[in-house]
């Protein structure tokens, strides 16, 4: 499972998210790892120490495949998923 972090001082996402509304996120991952995050899969939202479950509800879009590291900046929506 991918994980997501949501910024400490990004307090408007997270509460939405907390709400049950989907958010917009950037994530930066090794080209290796991107499968892990395509439409309908589970990530792990992080925010201040804390955990949640999202589901992935939009194809990912890449944004940046040209950075120095070789990795992927790609655009999600997420929205928050029951514990099961």
């Amino acid at each position: 499972m991918g994980s997501v972090n949501i910024d400490s001082e990004d307090g408007i996402s997270i509460k939405e998210f907390e709400d049950g509304n989907s958010i917009q996120v950037r994530v930066i991952v090794p080209e290796g790892e991107k499968i892990e995050y395509e439409k309908g899969r589970n990530v792990k939202v992080l925010h201040e120490g804390g955990e949640m479950t999202g589901r992935i509800v939009s194809d990912p879009i890449l944004i940046d495949r040209r950075r120095e590291d070789g990795r992927l900046t790609l655009s999600l929506i997420v929205e928050k998923t029951n514990p099961e």
